[in-house]
């Protein structure tokens, strides 16, 4: 891809041997400057660098919509893992990663990652819902890992779209294509470069940059190899070299196992070119060593200007507000009293949980109010004891009828023969059949109540046995609560004794703005030696900016202003541990459910069995 001044870069062997070392000294410097959080873009730059140093080859997919970038991809996993679909094109940068684990990482703007299944990509990709809509308006980039060979060596980027901006020139992420190790330019059989990307490449060329031509779809395209020769002569000067491949072909092949289709893909020509990009540490290098330079010059414009901005002048006040104004830090200290104060409420309340708990009714209740108590042991506790219930219900219900139907059939049979259905023996009437019809009827209940009975046995024998087994359980989840109370108010204190020592620390290291001045001892005394040793594969014209570059950083006086001498202030902060004496004051109140507590005892007796004779 980068042929930065068309001559090859000598010294393989030290290229090789210094990569490893040159990022150990750019994480110790991104460890003093990532202190500052004025610098906190120019650090992340720096740690994209170090990430890039010691992550694989990356190698970017670009091109303008429907031109196959994703099947591309997909031809090269042999697996049809990235979404395709015309009419939503791929609309996140898309990093493909080796990993044991198949998953997505979804990085979002706010700084979220979210992992998801491998079955939600097109919801995160090409999906046409209002979720998938939703998710990628918030989506800063994927990041896919498959358990995949070719992987092992490279990290592919499926990238989004080519966008026409407001000139004629394609916009594509500046950031992204300086990331990489290659660039594989897609285009389609039949369809030549838009002028607007020729404009982006030209772009990439005066950077050294020449992208691998990629021209897909050369077995849907008739003329497929005279539009091949065309392109090279028309834009062959802008790329490193041409390949036509068929990314549908490749595909098909993998999934039936078919050579022949596989080697009119010319897959083989691509991955090969993709081995050779993986091996090239040297290139790898010298783009890192480039990239680090660039990063320096940006560098020595945020130096430039801290001294003339707010953030300078501010760190110092800050300091003095937080640590020398007794009134901010005693309006502090009676936030964190209160804080505590709530938490020594909630404390008090879950250790009160099962205080007034007597009866199965209650503890039921008592579970569902409290979150803390949810859980699948309880759960299955729960269901146990609603069934009871449930059961007992319904046997009261049957009862009740059975009463019901009873004491009505009774009042009208004293009123035919004078006397209640219990009295043995009865004389004639004309109605007698009707009363035999609805004493039958009444037993049949009375048996219905006898196998509901049975049921609310049963289901008592497996409530009492789950309550037994339940309620150490539930004991132990108050204890939980509890201890994390507790571990919140270690965490506030704690939080505390971390801003003393915080405040303590910008005493002695003058301030926030003075690891800026350590970094510029570090790039002194140690970067800028490392770099010019002879053995380095810099060119004279970069030995020549860093020279010009570190001189520039090392003139910026960021020791103005009186700040060595106002930093060293007096530190006033309340530094006392907040109390939290709640064990003896609120003890646990035990949960002891016993079988006469949680078991009615006053479910109605079944009723007996009518036997009425009366005179033929």
């Amino acid at each position: 891809m980068t042929n930065i001044d068309n001559t090859p870069i000598e010294n393989t062997t030290s290229a090789n041997n210094i990569l490893p070392q040159f990022v150990d000294q750019l994480r110790h410097l991104y460890g003093i400057i990532v202190q500052n959080t004025y610098v906190k873009d120019t650090a992340k730059h720096l740690n994209r660098i170090i990430q890039d140093a010691n992550n694989q080859t990356m190698i970017l997919i670009v091109g303008k919509e429907r031109v196959g970038k994703t099947t591309l991809v997909n031809g090269l996993l042999g697996r049809e893992i990235l979404s395709v679909d015309d009419q939503h094109p791929t609309s996140v940068n898309t990093f493909i990663r080796y990993g044991e684990q198949e998953e997505i990482k979804a990085y979002f703007l706010d700084g979220v990652v979210a992992v998801f299944d491998l079955s939600k990509l097109e919801l995160l990709t090409t999906g046409d819902t209002f979720a998938s809509q939703i998710l990628r308006e918030h989506l800063d980039y994927l990041e896919v890992y498959l358990k995949n060979d070719l992987l092992k060596s490279v990290t592919i980027i499926d990238s989004v779209s080519l966008e026409a901006g407001g000139g004629e020139m394609a916009y594509f992420s500046e950031a992204l294509m300086n990331r990489v190790d290659e660039i594989f330019w897609v285009l389609r059989a039949g369809s030549m470069a838009m002028d607007a990307e020729l404009l982006l490449i030209e772009t990439l060329k005066n950077k050294g940059v020449e992208p691998l031509c990629v021209i897909n779809g050369i077995d849907d395209e008739e003329h497929a190899t005279a539009f091949m020769d065309s392109e090279q002569q028309r834009i062959g000067h802008l790329m490193s070299d041409f390949i036509g491949i068929s990314a549908i072909n490749a595909l098909v092949a993998k999934q039936t196992d078919s050579h022949e289709l596989w080697q009119k893909s010319q897959y083989d020509q691509l991955i090969a070119h993709i081995h050779r990009v993986a091996e090239n540490s040297d290139k790898k290098t010298y783009a890192i060593l480039i990239r680090f330079l660039q990063w320096l010059e940006r560098f020595r414009f945020e130096l430039t200007v801290i001294p003339q901005r707010d953030p300078f002048q501010s760190a110092v006040e800050n300091i003095e507000k937080y640590a020398g104004d007794t009134q901010y830090e005693y309006s502090r200290y009676q936030r964190d009293l209160a804080i505590v104060k709530e938490y020594e409420q909630e404390y008090e309340q879950v250790a009160n949980t099962f205080k007034q708990v007597q009866t199965l009714y209650q503890l039921l209740q008592t579970i569902a109010q409290h979150d803390y108590l949810h859980d699948s042991e309880v759960e299955e506790f729960t269901e146990i004891a609603v069934h009871y219930q449930q059961m007992l219900r319904e046997y009261r219900n049957m009862h009740s009828e059975y009463l019901r139907e009873y004491e009505r059939l009774d009042a009208q049979h004293k009123k035919i023969h004078g006397k209640g259905l219990m009295k043995a023996f009865f004389g004639q009437h004309t109605q007698n059949e009707f009363f035999k019809e609805r004493v039958q009827k009444l037993n049949e209940q009375q048996e219905v109540c006898v196998a509901q009975y049975a049921k609310v046995q049963q289901a008592e024998v497996s409530m009492l046995q789950a309550i037994r087994d339940t309620q150490p359980f539930l004991i132990d989840l108050v204890k939980v609560r509890m201890s994390r109370i507790e571990q919140k108010v270690q965490k506030l204190n704690q939080q505390r004794a971390k801003d003393k020592r915080q405040l303590k620390r910008y005493a002695e290291k003058l301030n926030e703005f003075s690891c800026l001045i350590e970094a510029q001892g570090y790039i002194k005394e140690h970067l800028q030696p490392f770099l010019m040793n002879e053995q380095m594969p810099l060119k004279s014209k970069d030995i020549a900016m860093l020279e010009e570059t570190v001189q520039a950083i090392l003139a910026i006086d960021l020791s103005n202003n009186g700040l060595l001498a106002r930093s060293q202030m007096n530190n006033k902060m309340e530094s006392i541990a907040i109390p939290f004496e709640v064990q003896e004051k609120y003890p646990l109140q035990m949960l002891d459910l016993r079988e006469e507590d949680v078991k009615s005892n006053d479910i109605p007796e079944i009723p007996k069995k009518l036997v009425v004779q009366y005179e033929d």
